[in-house]
């Protein structure tokens, strides 16, 4: 299982882990040097001004995988140019997303973001992402594990797509592998396991 260590970009700057005592920010990303990293930009998501500068120095040691809400075909556009790889696109913020326009200016990867809540509405995934290269889901393990019928629809959407799943903690992999997700998008501001040791 693919493991993705997220940063959340929140006010023009990377959100520095509490955990962090003696470890700088700089220090903990220079371990994930050369890894994919998942950016999780809230201005871009919540304001529509996402962090191009940031996403322009991660890129020169990182795959930047970029979650900034887009809502227009530029948004990717400036995303792809300051160098990211792979988009995720939210259908709440963009209501008429045409992927294959996108797929026509850029070969990167673009994931769509879910909730299996959503999908229980719908009955349908078809409704909710379009032809995109796989999904992202942020459904916590405690509400899956707490319903049943969320659990089903992961395995079922895990079936269709290749799906990455939020998680808070490396060691609850396996219990994502047996829903058949890809990989986990681990939020080092949260999961103390990135903390030096």
């Amino acid at each position: 299982m693919e493991i993705i260590p997220l940063i959340n970009l929140k006010k023009g700057k990377m959100v520095e882990p509490k955990y962090l005592e003696n470890v700088s920010l700089n220090e903990l990303l220079e371990r994930f040097k050369d890894d994919k990293l998942y950016i999780l930009d809230h201005d871009g998501i919540e304001k529509n001004k996402p962090n191009l500068c940031l996403y322009q120095k991660l890129s020169k040691h990182h795959e930047l995988w970029v979650d900034a809400g887009p809502q227009v075909l530029g948004d990717v556009v400036d995303s792809v140019i300051a160098g990211a790889n792979s988009i995720t696109i939210r259908k709440n913020l963009w209501q008429d997303t045409d992927i294959s326009g996108i797929k026509e200016i850029s070969e990167n990867k673009i994931y769509g973001e879910v909730t299996l809540e959503r999908y229980s509405i719908s009955g349908t995934i078809t409704s909710l992402v379009y032809d995109v290269d796989g999904l992202v889901v942020f459904d916590k393990k405690n509400q899956i594990e707490g319903d049943f019928k969320s659990a089903e629809r992961l395995k079922d959407i895990c079936k269709r797509y290749e799906t990455y799943a939020y998680g808070l903690k490396k060691k609850n992999a396996a219990y994502w592998e047996k829903l058949g997700v890809t990989g986990l998008l681990i939020d080092i501001e949260r999961a103390e396991e990135f903390k030096r040791k």
